[in-house]
């Protein structure tokens, strides 16, 4: 059953406490524009230390929407995210955007090193999917996708971390949202652009054996996965 995307935004405020993150529902909406192929996204978090990942705020777009890229600042939805794994700032913002078929919470929250989550969605082939997980025990590191072109092919991604350079890493128990803090909406700005995530240099409240990592972070594999298949990938509207 399809979650409704009005449900779905009054429930996102994601609630971030001592103990973790709370759950939050997926959904698999048809969006906008003549979807005609479904797919499956598998994450798994393969990070080596204790890293749990939020859900991911997904985003289906035409070639034109840029929702990330490394050398560019953050959007504030995309910091949303990597500083707080606030979801429903990222979903009502890109949901907004022209050339965004789709913009919804993908997945369930949260889910630790070893763990898996998978969620489907309706696209057109040709379009574009950008992802977002927030690391938890972090100041602002994410993992994703950035704009993807969905086919028929199953394609496989190893991703690492990236640091969204909006909070400083200052590593304090007292600014991150995951287990190790509890406390959201925390931060120290910092006007930087996203970049490979140094990862933990143990300054502070985060020591590196217990909450770095080493390598990618996720693997994350997505399948076209309804029944009519044989269309050629470039059958496809790419507007």
């Amino acid at each position: 059953m399809k979650t409704s995307r009005h449900t779905l935004r009054r429930s996102l405020a994601v609630t971030v406490a001592l103990g973790g993150l709370a759950a939050v529902p997926s959904v698999a909406d048809a969006g906008r524009g003549g979807a005609n192929a479904t797919y499956q996204v598998t994450i798994e978090n393969i990070s080596t230390g204790f890293q749990p990942f939020s859900p991911a705020g997904a985003v289906v777009h035409s070639r034109r929407v840029d929702v990330w890229n490394t050398g560019s600042p953050a959007t504030a939805a995309v910091a949303a995210i990597a500083e707080d794994a606030n979801l429903g700032v990222f979903v009502d913002t890109y949901d907004q955007v022209p050339g965004v078929r789709d913009a919804f919470v993908g997945g369930d929250a949260p889910f630790g090193p070893g763990g898996v989550s998978t969620f489907t969605f309706d696209a057109r082939r040709g379009d574009r999917l950008s992802l977002v997980n927030m690391l938890v025990n972090t100041n602002d590191a994410f993992t994703g996708l950035d704009s993807v072109r969905l086919g028929n092919r199953t394609q496989v991604f190893e991703v690492r971390a990236y640091d969204a350079g909006t909070e400083a890493n200052n590593e304090l128990a007292s600014h991150i949202p995951g287990p190790v803090g509890g406390n959201p909406f925390v931060r120290e700005p910092e006007g930087g652009v996203i970049a490979p995530h140094p990862g933990v240099e143990g300054i502070a409240d985060l020591d590196p054996a217990v909450h770095g990592w080493e390598g990618p972070v996720a693997r994350i594999t997505i399948e076209r996965i309804d029944d009519d298949s044989s269309s050629d990938d470039d059958d496809s509207s790419d507007d």
